[in-house]
């Protein structure tokens, strides 16, 4: 056995099996609790407040936190996951076998106790202790730092535990636990949201043989039962989930992992969660009012309020949400009419701001990157960025009165993108059209270091709404970027339980 590659502590690996050598089982199966730390701190509480003698007996069971040892008394506090509580043992209260076990113990390991309440001369209240049984004998080191009311010492800070070695990055530290906490449970809001407004949850496959729904370098892979068949991760749900709408199923939604082989930084992980919805017979203007009301009511559901404070800034997600036109964004913050101007005088507002570009680049092409460039870093409260450039837009209904435009959304808030949401395109025939255009252009600027294409097309798809699917509303939000809102964190990767980093060496 090797110990270094396992990082097992050899000191702990010789306590290990002296207790082994015992007979006692230190890795039982089960143990009953009576009570979680935090409800026996409630019951005390309860009997003082009638001004009433503590007397109960509790079976609880917690992580080594620190260890006091005298001569014939040995004092423990033990950690669960509601609270921390000290305990006490008295020598002659245990047999000698069981005296020895207890100095065989050490931070991190597990315990399971039963005993009796009472606050010590220094009002602490602790459990006397009257037998107990190792649950979990830990034989790796777990860097416990000292802790006191005010202050937490020895707190570890690498950033390879913090993101390598999360199990023990959320043992040391409540803070970051308690986030990933709140991370699943705004999801189980957003899903009994879903729920309640009567959608249905479904699935779409993980591997595909034709990605698509969405511009990205995918993931590769190959099925070995199919001679080896290429195939790849799913960059997004999409168009499985408008062959349900299609099929007859008027309300979908899903939850999933999508995978980008893309760029990581503090916004983007190559692995992420989001949530896409399609609902028969609605526009994008019907979904914005869906959109907005489902961020202000998860954030108040968690929060109890609409207003947060996000990096010291407070964001109000109260309803209505103000709505602006990509055209109107670039005239409000730049001061550029890109309505009334042509492809000669965009570019020459691009060099202005030193924005490089292609010269065969399109109007619609030129609009979209002078707005990410210049527009953006504006867009702190709630705000959709509606009526987008067709050309960034081949799955999207045409906007009405403007064929430059499809009719698109995309919610910001501190900067962020939070979602992108269409007037589904229905027309089977311009669908096809569009995905032409879109792969002749691809072709022309195909670098020769690229390995792979941009959305394919995916001839089933075509034949999926050729069948007939009715007008729809569709919207893609960023879970995880709504959770780094509803959380205050910077970082996506401290909100994901366990992003992608550079493996070790």
């Amino acid at each position: 056995m090797n110990i270094k590659t396992y990082s097992f502590d050899k000191v702990k690996l010789e306590k290990r099996e002296k207790l082994l050598a015992t007979g006692k089982p230190i890795y039982p199966y089960s143990y009953e609790l009576t009570y979680k730390i935090d409800n026996i701190i409630s019951k005390v509480s309860e009997f003082e407040k009638l001004n009433e003698p503590i007397n109960f007996s509790v079976v609880t069971a917690g992580r080594i936190w620190s260890q006091r040892k005298m001569r014939k008394s040995l004092f423990i506090d033990i950690k669960d996951d509601t609270d921390k509580i000290q305990l006490y043992f008295s020598k002659n209260k245990f047999s000698e076998q069981d005296w020895y076990s207890l100095n065989l113990l050490d931070l991190g390991d597990i315990i399971g106790i039963s005993g009796e309440i009472f606050r010590t001369r220094k009002e602490e209240l602790t459990v006397r202790v009257v037998s107990f049984e190792i649950l979990s004998k830990s034989v790796v080191s777990i860097p416990i730092g000292k802790e006191t009311d005010e202050k937490t010492y020895n707190k570890v800070s690498d950033l390879e535990v913090k993101y390598r070695e999360r199990y023990l990055h959320w043992m040391l530290n409540q803070e970051d636990k308690d986030k990933i906490t709140l991370r699943f449970k705004i999801i189980s809001e957003i899903r009994n949201w879903m729920l309640n407004n009567d959608f249905l949850e479904v699935t779409t496959p993980s591997i595909e043989f034709v990605y698509g729904g969405a511009e990205a370098r995918p993931f590769k892979t190959s099925i070995w039962a199919l001679n080896n068949k290429n195939a790849f991760l799913r960059i997004s749900p999409e168009l499985y989930l408008k062959r349900y709408i299609v099929a007859g199923f008027p309300k979908v939604f899903t939850i999933c992992q999508n995978f980008r082989n893309e760029g990581i930084d503090f916004s983007h992980n190559p692995e992420f969660t989001m949530m896409e919805w399609y609902e028969a017979y609605t526009d994008y203007k019907f979904q914005m009012e869906r959109f907005e009301n489902l961020v202000s009511t998860i954030c108040k559901n968690v929060h109890g309020t609409t207003k947060i404070n996000y990096q010291n800034t407070e964001i109000d997600f109260s309803t209505p949400w103000k709505r602006l036109s990509m055209l109107d964004a670039l005239k409000e913050y730049e001061n550029i009419d890109a309505s009334n101007l042509d492809i000669k005088d965009l570019k020459l507002e691009m060099t202005k701001r030193e924005i490089d570009f292609n010269e065969d680049i399109s109007w619609g092409i030129a609009v979209s990157e002078l707005f990410e460039e210049t527009c953006e870093e504006h867009l702190i409260q709630p705000t959709f960025i509606i009526d987008h450039p067709v050309e960034i837009s081949p799955m999207t209904k045409s906007k009405r009165g403007d064929n430059r435009l499809v009719e698109r959304f995309e919610p910001f808030a501190c900067k962020m993108e939070l979602g992108n949401a269409y007037s589904e395109l229905t027309d089977p025939v311009i669908q096809l059209e569009r995905f032409e255009y879109q792969k002749e252009m691809q072709a022309k600027k195909q670098r020769k270091d690229k390995d792979y294409t941009d959305n394919p097309i995916d001839a089933d798809f075509i034949k999926a709404i050729g069948c007939g699917m009715p007008p729809t509303g569709g919207v893609g939000i960023g879970i995880d970027r709504i959770i780094m809102l509803l959380t205050d964190t910077k970082r996506i990767r401290d909100i994901i339980p366990f992003p992608m980093i550079k493996p070790k060496q």
